[in-house]
């Protein structure tokens, strides 16, 4: 399995893991939509509280120019560090939710 691949499988097996989290005083589901076409993987909260549609992103991951960009981590996790736990190596993961000029600061990768 080349490196690409291999990166596809660890962010899918990393953000599944989000899927089964139940919510205190909502009825609030996890979904995924995992496009391996455009790399792009995301976690969506859908559900409702009382009379009010609930609907966000909690993970947004893509692969862009074979980096990891993490887009959006709404979780209280760092999925970041859970990407590296499972295997993908710092300096292949850009944090995109920082702006440009800050991630020289992060110990991860710049573009």
């Amino acid at each position: 399995m080349d490196r690409l691949d291999s990166c596809r499988e660890i962010i899918c097996e990393v953000l599944k893991s989000y899927l089964d989290i139940t919510y205190a005083n909502v009825d609030l589901k996890n979904r995924e939509i995992f496009d391996r076409e455009t790399d792009r993987y995301i976690i969506l909260s859908e559900g409702w509280q009382q009379q009010h549609h609930l609907h966000s992103c909690l993970i947004h991951v893509e692969i862009i120019d074979n980096k990891v960009w993490i887009q959006l981590d709404n979780t209280k996790d760092d999925i970041a560090e859970e990407l590296i736990s499972a295997g993908i190596q710092k300096s292949d993961i850009v944090l995109g939710f920082h702006e440009p000029e800050i991630r020289q600061y992060t110990g991860f990768a710049v573009v």
